[in-house]
């Protein structure tokens, strides 16, 4: 939604899954963006992401290694 844009949310979302996925020995963070969701897709690939593949409609993205390393660095500390 709209209101809740440029608060960081998404931010924190990601870095926190990547903190998670270390902890449990995780190598690599993959997901799946629509092709018309570039706000999305440009979020990711500045934040690392690799854009492996595009097909029918969707993108590919994976995290891994120094990237994955770099968004659990961003999480925010409890």
């Amino acid at each position: 939604m709209e209101e809740f844009r440029g608060k960081g949310i998404g931010k924190a979302l990601m870095s926190n899954v990547a903190a998670v996925g270390k902890e449990q020995q995780c190598v690599r963070l993959q997901l799946s963006v629509l092709d018309w969701n570039t706000p999305s897709l440009d979020f990711y690939l500045a934040k690392g992401a690799q854009n492996l593949t595009a097909s029918e409609g969707w993108h590919f993205l994976q995290f891994d290694g120094e990237a994955v390393d770099r968004l659990a660095k961003e999480a925010p500390k409890n």
